[in-house]
C-alpha cells in the first residue's frame, strides 16, 4: 500500500447515499487535513470538550456511574466510581477525534504505532472457511482496531442503529466506508450477514448493547446476573463461523496495544437457547477480563445491569 493514507485504498460511498448537501465535501476537506494533524492535538482538544459532555449530559452521565458501581461494588456517589465515570468520558472523546484522524494515517503509521496480541487467531478462524463473526464492545479506539482489519486484508459488514442527528449518522457511515466497513441496519439483514458469512467474509458485531437490548437466559458479568444480545452466538450457531473476541486500547504516547482472542467455536449440541446461552457467556466473560483491566476505556453511557439483580 505504500505511504498512501488508509482511507485512499478503499472504495467512494457510492451515489446511492443520499447526503446532506455539502457533507461529503466537508468530508473530503477533512479527510485531506487528517493527515497534518497530530493525534496528540486532537487529544488535547477532546479534553475539555468530554469534561464539559460530562458536566452537562446528566443522563448518560449518571448511567455511566451506576454501571462503574457495580464493576466496584460501590455506590454510585463513591468518589471512585465518580472519577472513574469522568475519565469513560475522555477516552470517549479520544475515540472521536481518532475518528476524525485514524484514517489519514499511513499503514505503516498503524504498524508502528499498534502492539498486536493474538494476530494469528483471526487467520485461525479464518481457516474454518465458514467466515468470522468479530466480537467487540464499545471499549477503547474502534477506529484503530478498524484499520487494522483492513491492513490484514478483511472485508468488514457490521450494523448500526441511526444516530441523531442525521449529518452525525452520515458522516460516520462516511468514515467506517472510507476505512473499508459495510454498515447496514440493524433490522432485517440476519442473511445479508450469513450471505457475507458464507463468502468467508468478517462481520463486526458489538456485544455490550445494554440490558434492555439483551435476551435470552442471564449471564454473569462481574458477579452480577445480567442480559447480553445473543444475536452473535445465534449467529454463529446458523453459520458454523467461530467468534473472535477484540479491540483496541490506548497507551501512552499515542501508542495502542491491540488483542485478539482466541476464536470460539460456536455451541452446536442440542437445544438452541442452552447453546446461546453458553457461548455468549464464553464471549462475556472475555470482555469482562478487559474491561477489569482498562475499566476508563469503557463506554458505558447506557445501563448494563438491571435495576435489581
Amino acid at each position: 500500500m505504500g505511504t498512501m493514507a488508509l482511507s485512499q485504498t478503499l472504495r467512494q460511498p457510492g451515489p446511492e447515499e443520499r447526503l446532506i448537501p455539502g457533507l461529503r465535501w466537508l468530508f473530503q476537506a477533512e479527510r485531506a487535513l487528517a493527515g497534518l494533524v497530530p493525534l496528540e492535538l486532537g487529544y488535547l482538544v477532546a479534553r475539555p470538550v468530554a469534561d464539559a459532555v460530562h458536566a452537562l449530559w446528566r443522563s448518560k452521565r449518571e448511567a455511566a456511574r451506576r454501571n462503574y458501581a457495580r464493576l466496584l461494588h460501590r455506590r454510585p456517589d463513591d468518589p471512585q466510581v465518580r472519577r472513574l465515570a469522568r475519565a469513560s468520558f475522555r477516552h470517549f472523546a479520544m475515540s472521536i477525534a481518532e475518528l476524525l484522524l485514524v484514517h489519514g494515517w499511513t499503514p505503516e503509521d498503524l504498524r508502528d504505532r499498534v502492539t498486536v496480541h493474538g494476530e494469528e487467531h483471526l487467520w485461525e478462524a479464518q481457516a474454518h472457511g465458514r467466515g468470522t463473526i468479530f466480537v467487540s464492545a464499545h471499549m477503547g479506539s474502534t477506529e484503530v482496531a478498524s484499520a487494522l482489519l483492513l491492513i490484514y486484508g478483511h472485508r468488514v459488514t457490521s450494523v448500526m442503529n441511526s444516530l441523531r442527528p442525521l449529518w452525525l449518522h452520515q458522516w460516520v457511515v462516511l468514515s467506517r466506508a472510507q476505512m473499508g466497513v459495510t454498515l447496514l441496519p440493524t433490522e432485517g439483514t440476519g442473511l445479508r450477514l450469513l450471505r457475507e458469512l458464507r463468502r468467508n467474509g468478517l462481520v463486526a458485531l458489538v456485544l455490550d448493547l445494554g440490558v434492555q437490548n439483551g435476551d435470552g437466559r442471564p449471564v454473569n458479568f462481574f458477579g452480577h446476573r445480567t442480559f447480553f444480545p445473543t444475536a452473535p452466538a445465534r449467529l454463529a450457531r446458523l453459520s458454523g463461523a467461530p467468534i473472535v473476541l477484540g479491540l483496541a486500547v490506548r497507551q501512552r504516547g499515542g501508542r495502542f496495544t491491540a488483542y485478539i482472542c482466541p476464536p470460539v467455536l460456536p455451541e452446536r449440541g442440542g437445544d438452541p437457547e442452552e447453546d446461546a446461552y453458553l457461548t455468549t457467556q464464553r464471549m462475556v466473560q472475555e470482555l469482562e477480563r478487559f474491561v477489569a483491566r482498562y475499566p476508563a476505556q469503557w463506554y458505558p453511557f447506557r445501563d448494563m445491569f438491571p435495576a435489581e439483580d
